[in-house]
């Protein structure tokens, strides 16, 4: 599966380039600004720079450890670079901070199904649904893990309806 696809519209490489230049600045004016280090962690996981990623978000973390979408996008980076474990590790520290937070049951589904983990990924896609009936991510994936599963009318059915959704329906 292609995790980079987890990451929404990415700007053009030269707005994030820009985005990257200017909190490096903002940080060397002031390492302690949490919100330099959050966008420039996220402008560098849009461009695919997972370890800066990495680096930024346990930045954003170690001066608000309560920070959950810091917590879910270090996940994401860890996903990014093939190690589910630390994901999972990082994603469900996420749904502890913020337990109506769908993307992380959604991204933490997606971690558990690179561990072959299907019994837990369908859970947390099931709960990223429930948490938001029009997510349309979830129900692509969700049909995937019906399909390695083996229930292709639940696959096909999840199809559909994330095509729906996807084309605005």
């Amino acid at each position: 599966m292609n995790f980079e696809q987890l990451i929404p519209n990415p700007k053009p490489d030269e707005d994030l380039d820009t985005i990257i230049a200017e909190m490096t600045e903002i940080i060397g004016l002031d390492s302690n600004d949490v919100r330099a280090y959050f966008r420039r962690g996220n402008a560098h996981s849009n461009k695919g720079e997972y370890e800066e990623t990495k680096r930024d978000m346990t930045r954003v973390i170690e001066m608000e450890p309560d920070n959950v979408m810091a917590h879910n996008n270090r996940g994401v980076a860890h996903l990014c670079t093939n190690d589910p474990q630390s994901a999972i590790r990082d994603i469900t520290r996420a749904i502890e901070l913020g337990p109506t937070y769908r993307d992380a049951y959604h991204n933490r589904g997606l971690a558990y199904s690179e561990l072959e983990e299907l019994d837990m990924a369908l859970a947390d896609l099931d709960r990223a649904i429930e948490l938001d009936p029009s997510h349309w991510s979830a129900f692509r994936h969700r049909g995937i893990i019906h399909h390695m599963r083996g229930n292709q009318d639940a696959s096909y059915k999840d199809y559909l309806r994330a095509r729906e959704l996807e084309s605005g329906g």
